[in-house]
Order: C-alpha cells, then sequence, then structure tokens
C-alpha cells in the first residue's frame, strides 16, 4: 500500500484490527479505518449523508487553503485534508451504490432482512400486503372510531365503488369527517344561549369539517377525471326570425 501526501498507513485497521480486502484502503483520522468502520465513525444514518458530510469537509479545507495562500502561506496541511475528504466522500457513494444493487425490490419497496418476517412477507407477497392493508384500514376506523363509523366508511366506500385503495381510505376519511361535523353540531345546538361563545367555536368547527368534507369529494372527482375540467360546448344554429328554445324540454301528451 503506497504512501498518499506524506502518509504511511498501517497494515490493519486500527478500529476493528481487520486489514483490508484487496483493492481498498484505510482512511486517516484519529485512528486509521477501513471503510465499514469509517461509515461507523461518521455522522449520518445513511451513506448519501455520509458522503455529503465529507464533501463539505473538503469544501471546507479547500477555501483554509486560498485563504493561506493569498496571503503567502504554506497551505498543504489543508490540501492534504481535502483530498483525503474527496476520496472519503466518493469511497463511500460507491460502496453505497454496490450495496444499493444488492438490496431485493418488491412492489416498488426495498426488502428488509428476512429476519424482519412480518414486513418482510407484507412486500414479498403483493396479495399479502393488500390484504394486511386492508385489515389495518379496517382496524384503524373500529379503534378510533368505532363500529358505527366503520360501517358508514365502508358503506361510502361501496357507493364511490373504489376503484383503488386511495379511494378507499379518502371514503373512510369522508365519513370521519362527516361523523365529527355532526357531532360538533349537536354539542353546539345543545349549548345554552348564555354560553355564546362556546357555541360560536363549535359552530365553527363543525363548518371546517364540513368544508375539509366537500373539498375531499372535490379531490375524488379529480382523481375520476384525471384533474381536468370538462367543459361541454354546444352550438345553435337560429335563423332569422326563429326562435330557441334552450335547455331540457319536456312536451305533454294529450
Amino acid at each position: 500500500m503506497g504512501r498518499r501526501r506524506g502518509f504511511l498507513p498501517p497494515r490493519h485497521c486500527e478500529q476493528c484490527g481487520k486489514v483490508p480486502q484487496l483493492g481498498q484502503t484505510l482512511w486517516p483520522g484519529d485512528y486509521w479505518r477501513c471503510v465499514a468502520c469509517l461509515e461507523g465513525f461518521l455522522p449520518g444514518k445513511d451513506s448519501t449523508s455520509k458522503s455529503m458530510e465529507k464533501t463539505l469537509e473538503y469544501a471546507a479545507q479547500i477555501r483554509a487553503a486560498f485563504d493561506l495562500e493569498a496571503v503567502g502561506l504554506n497551505a498543504d496541511g489543508h490540501r492534504n485534508g481535502a483530498d483525503w475528504a474527496r476520496m472519503m466522500a466518493a469511497e463511500i457513494r460507491r460502496q453505497g451504490t454496490a450495496h444499493a444493487k444488492t438490496l431485493a425490490q418488491a412492489n416498488g419497496e426495498v426488502l428488509p432482512s428476512p429476519d424482519e418476517t412480518r414486513l418482510y412477507d407484507t412486500l414479498a407477497v403483493p396479495d399479502l400486503a393488500a390484504v394486511e392493508a386492508s385489515l389495518e384500514r379496517s382496524r384503524l376506523l373500529l379503534q378510533y372510531f368505532g363500529p358505527d363509523v366503520a360501517a358508514m366508511a365502508l358503506d361510502a366506500s361501496n357507493s364511490i365503488k373504489a376503484e383503488n385503495c386511495l379511494e378507499k381510505m379518502l371514503a373512510h376519511q369522508l365519513a370521519a369527517l362527516h361523523t365529527q361535523a355532526m357531532e360538533l353540531t349537536a354539542l353546539a345546538r345543545a349549548r345554552s344561549e348564555h354560553d355564546a361563545a362556546a357555541k360560536a367555536r363549535l359552530t365553527n368547527a363543525a363548518a371546517r369539517c364540513m368544508t375539509v368534507y366537500q373539498q375531499g369529494l372535490l379531490t375524488l372527482q379529480k382523481l375520476r377525471q384525471g384533474g381536468h375540467q370538462r367543459i361541454s360546448v354546444q352550438y345553435v344554429n337560429v335563423r332569422e326570425g326563429s326562435q330557441a328554445v334552450i335547455g331540457n324540454v319536456e312536451c305533454e301528451r294529450n
């Protein structure tokens, strides 16, 4: 393993004690570390954030070198630090990209470790994911709103003939909003005339629920129409001396 700008690394990682694999190197710091130990040592939760951290360090070291050189001082130390930071960032990105290519995917999601059996099976088997999602929607309705709202939500979903899980969730939300609005309205009406402030607050809260409910219906309409507004234009030709009637005309038969 050769020198890099005056640094001669040891033969093994000073943190884990392992000799780096062929083609890999050790990275300087308070200890000489292999790539695996380096990633665990650097701040950040993933390869992208760790690589960005070293890239920012590279930029800071380069700026410091420029400032020193601008006044005629030696900046080799900062330039060495910048080079190491740049190479570390590139190596961490390379390792992260290589690791990402080995991860299995299903349903557009990265599969977790097989040790996490339930989540692994849910993602790996498409039908199971749909079934468990349906059970979770039902559980949320029953747990937080009770069987009455659950029945209303399922009826709403059937009424709009929900075509996918998103429309089903929207129907469930609309049912919950309708229930909340009705309960707030009932509470507002039950307030005595002397408690006008509380009555106003409840009425305003009910009105907001109704507004969100109506916005949900408009969202459903946009989903069904693909986000496009449809405008029908009809042309009627009326000759001189004639009359035209616009609209639906019903004729009674004798």
